[in-house]
């Protein structure tokens, strides 16, 4: 009965992290597209602070959904950002001719790996 409330309690752990927030600008500027993936943030702070935008004069709509959508060019994996240890994965949806500063950004900022759809 023990082992079994553990692997619950795993299982329901898992289910709090097996969240995302689809960030999508909405004011009339260059379109911003992306999704943040949860990996290992606790959930109130990946709610409260990794999924609210900080870009002066700039206004976005966040959404928080089970699954980032499928359609992202390039997905940055396991990232995170500097002096934190937690990880999420980096989904970007808006421009293509990005990728390279992108991809460049995940791997030598974010300790990424970057990936495109096709190698899902």
């Amino acid at each position: 009965m023990r082992l079994a409330s553990l692997l619950l309690l795993a299982c329901l752990n898992m289910d709090v992290l097996a969240e995302a927030c689809l960030i999508e600008s909405s004011d009339d500027q260059l379109p911003v597209r992306m999704c943040q993936q949860n990996i290992s943030i606790p959930a109130n702070l990946f709610r409260d602070s990794f999924c609210q935008p900080q870009i002066p004069d700039r206004s976005f709509e966040v959404s928080f959904v089970e699954r980032c959508p499928e359609g992202a060019y390039g997905i940055c994996d396991s990232a995170r950002s500097e002096g934190v240890a937690y990880r999420q994965s980096i989904h970007y949806y808006s421009e293509p001719d990005d990728r390279p500063l992108l991809q460049t950004w995940c791997e030598q900022f974010n300790d990424g790996q970057w990936r495109t759809p096709d190698s899902e």
